[in-house]
């Protein structure tokens, strides 16, 4: 079996290490640096006590030595083992936003940089991105990934506004995608193995009520670090990005939903909100673990089994993807996301 060829005891041993860091990470800022970090409840937060943020930092170290030791031990390439890297300065862009509020055109230019290195070294876009359905020029492709790239990292951090819920996709996505690449990209299988092993270090201080937010420094690498992986495991053709949309599809499809319905009704896309489905179902229910647990068996019973046909039909994948996100859009529409008064 490749799994167990590649899950070898010294790489297992790296994936402990990462665990610890995150874990003496989540410690310390819980503990002693706390007042850096802290997160003041607001009109629009959901929490109603003052909680440190930034706990996503933690994670971000953790996947980058991680990383490094994968690739020391040959399990990746070079250009793989760069552009997962690149997630690093998106933690950290998202830490200071978490210390000291960043404006978004500060961020933005950033985001928009790092995406666009990350292609620069992945190269040409494969021509089958689209399925066989679209035939673009490859400039014109690249431009498109690099604003998915983007979009992707800020609607993880939209959708990161409930105890639990950001982590618990993120186990998700990670645990589904080393399933599904078990067989044929095992360095990539490890480092989605490593992602879920340190997201479920952080859960332990994210459960409600929790005791540690991931903040825009875990948000924005989450979102990020999960695009690149589906980008690379494209590229290879290992795995279509279109089976990672379907992963992905209950942030996408909320968050989408919601920014087209305040676009057309006059508010600035930068504009603070809690009005995502997942915020609407949340003060309804009175409980945050509800609806991640809600939001997680949609990912289980819903989208898993798309992204598994995507799988075996690589060909069908946006024509699968429309499939499985659009009727999660509509119901975002009937739960309310994106109104104000409800």
């Amino acid at each position: 079996m490749i799994v167990s060829d590649q899950l070898t005891p010294m790489v297992i041993i790296w994936m402990i290490a990462a665990m610890v860091i995150t874990w003496v990470g989540c410690v310390l800022l819980v503990t002693r640096w706390r007042q850096r970090v802290i997160d003041l409840p607001n009109a629009r937060s959901a929490h109603s006590l003052a909680t440190p943020r930034g706990g996503g930092m933690a994670i971000a170290l953790a996947m980058a030595f991680y990383t490094c030791t994968l690739y020391w031990t040959g399990a990746l390439t070079l250009a793989q083992t760069v552009v997962l890297l690149s997630a690093l300065p998106v933690a950290v862009v998202g830490f200071l936003d978490d210390i000291s509020s960043l404006p978004v055109r500060y961020r933005l230019p950033v985001h928009i940089l790092i995406a666009s290195l990350s292609l620069w070294v992945l190269g040409p876009v494969p021509e089958a991105f689209f399925s066989g359905w679209l035939m673009l020029p490859a400039i014109i492709q690249g431009a498109i990934l690099v604003v998915a790239l983007v979009w992707l990292l800020n609607l993880y951090n939209f959708m990161d506004g409930i105890d639990g819920l950001a982590a618990m996709q993120c186990l998700f996505v990670s645990l589904s995608g080393a399933f599904f690449l078990k067989d044929t990209m095992p360095g990539l299988m490890s480092i989605c193995l490593g992602l879920a092993a340190c997201q479920l270090c952080f859960l332990y201080w994210n459960w409600t009520p929790a005791r540690l937010f991931m903040g825009d420094a875990g948000s924005t690498f989450c979102g990020y670090f999960l695009g690149v992986i589906g980008l690379l495991s494209h590229y290879a053709m290992g795995l279509s990005v279109w089976v990672w949309v379907l992963l992905m599809g209950s942030f996408i499809a909320d968050t989408t939903f919601t920014l087209v319905r305040r676009l057309l009704a006059g508010h600035s896309i930068t504009e603070g909100h809690a009005t995502h489905a997942y915020q609407q179902l949340s003060r309804k229910s009175d409980s945050h673990i509800k609806v991640a647990l809600l939001v997680m068996a949609v990912n289980i019973i819903w989208l898993f089994p798309i992204a598994w046909l995507a799988v075996i039909q690589p060909e069908n994948g946006v024509f699968l993807a429309f499939s499985g996100i659009v009727p999660l859009m509509i119901l975002a529409a009937w739960l309310g996301a994106g109104r104000t008064n409800n």
